[in-house]
């Protein structure tokens, strides 16, 4: 297999779960919103006491990862719910994942990084905070797990192309 298909592999990868993270964030956003405005309302992700996603968006740490409210106050524009922040994250990610750069796939790599940092940190808080399972937390950090390990495959076949390019060109 040649390092253009592992690449267009890579990015194909990286894409498909762009937009997973993309649809999640949506639907995290839907139901904030729709559970904001009917107390009453069960999301399909709510199956008992304690594995509820309404409960975990619609907590303190479901806005601006519990961050934003206590620094610029919770009427703050930026202050907005996480969903909102992972349709903007994930449509960049989708974006910046079709370039070939190795600076772009270097920087892609480095925001999924972060993004698995605030995983984590959001993981933290969702056992041992709020005492619950949410099913799209969860799998929202699947997501960007799986991203990150692509990503950095992606960034290590870029390299690897760009060492033999060095040595065919020195070669001629």
């Amino acid at each position: 297999m040649s390092f253009s298909n592992c690449k267009c592999s890579c990015t194909a990868c990286l894409v498909g779960l762009s937009l997973a993270g993309f649809l999640l964030s949506l639907y995290t956003s839907y139901v904030e919103i729709r559970s904001e405005r009917d107390h009453g309302y069960q999301a399909m992700c709510d199956i008992s006491e304690h594995i509820s996603c309404t409960k975990v968006f619609t907590s303190a740490y479901g806005r601006g990862f519990g961050l934003v409210g206590p620094v610029f106050g919770e009427q703050s524009a930026l202050n907005l719910p996480n969903g909102f922040y992972g349709i903007f994250y994930y449509f960049l990610m989708a974006g910046l994942s079709f370039s070939n750069n190795l600076r772009v796939a270097y920087f892609a790599t480095y925001l999924i990084g972060l993004s698995n940092i605030l995983s984590i940190y959001l993981a933290y808080l969702l056992y041992f905070v709020l005492k619950d399972l949410c099913v799209v937390c969860v799998t929202t950090y699947a997501v960007n797990l799986i991203s990150l390990i692509v990503a950095m495959q992606k960034v290590h076949i870029m390299v690897r192309e760009e060492q033999v390019m060095r040595l065919i060109r020195k070669d001629h």
